[in-house]
Formats: structure tokens, sequence, C-alpha cells
């Protein structure tokens, strides 16, 4: 497709960091999705879902802190955002182009203290955290 010429792959970004006074790891992704938005592009929104969560399965180990966030391309509506959210919790997400940037994570919510919108920012998409 023309998008996928124009803008290529989509791949997903990851670390793991290991806080060194108390030890806890941190299994930090990010992703930029496929378009036109829903897609999935090539593949398809629930491959890209799938794809993401095989990132995190192989990365990550038991016990680690898990957050993944980007600009998904994708809504809730997505089979992008219904296959990553059976597995790790919305923690927030903008409301730009229908609302496909996401942050997830595998806390409870009583570990989000605070979420925020903070607008554009001098992108087309909001600023969250």
């Amino acid at each position: 497709s023309w998008a996928s010429r124009q803008y290529g792959r989509r791949p997903a970004q990851w670390m793991r960091l290991r806080h060194a006074e108390t030890n806890r790891t941190l299994f930090f992704l990010n992703h930029h999705g496929p378009i036109p938005i829903n897609s999935g592009g090539v593949c398809g929104g629930e491959v890209v879902g799938l794809n993401i969560l095989k990132v995190v399965s192989a990365h990550a180990e038991l016990g680690d802190a898990v957050v993944a966030v980007g600009d998904f391309n994708a809504n809730a509506a997505s089979g992008t955002i219904k296959i990553v959210a059976a597995s790790l919790r919305k923690a927030f997400s903008g409301v730009s182009f229908g609302g496909i940037d996401y942050i997830f994570s595998n806390f409870g919510d009583e570990s989000v203290l605070r979420s925020e919108n903070h607008g554009r920012g001098g992108s087309d998409h909001d600023a969250i955290s």
C-alpha cells in the first residue's frame, strides 16, 4: 500500500530498566502503529496486537512492571487494541483521531496515581501521561 511504502515498517522499541536501589525491573515498550488508522497495515490489527504481546512475552521477565505506550494508530474498536487490552490494562488514552494514543500496563488501577492529557503541544496527537 501507499502508506506502507511511504512510512515503512512499524516495529516496537523496548527496554528493560532495573532500579539500582530496589532491584525492581520495568519493561518499557513504545509502538508506532501502521496506517491507515484501524487497518493494522498489511497484516491486520489482530496480528499487530499479537505481535506487540509477543515482544512483551519474549523479552519481559516474570515480575517485571510492564508499560506499553505509543501512537497505536488504532482506536478502542480496532483488533489491535482489543488484543492488547485483553492482556494489558489500559491506563490512559488520548482523544485525537478518535483515541489512538495509549498507555497500557500490567499494574492495577491503584497504581495509577494521575493521568493527564496535555493537549497537542506541537504535534497533531495528544501528549498523554
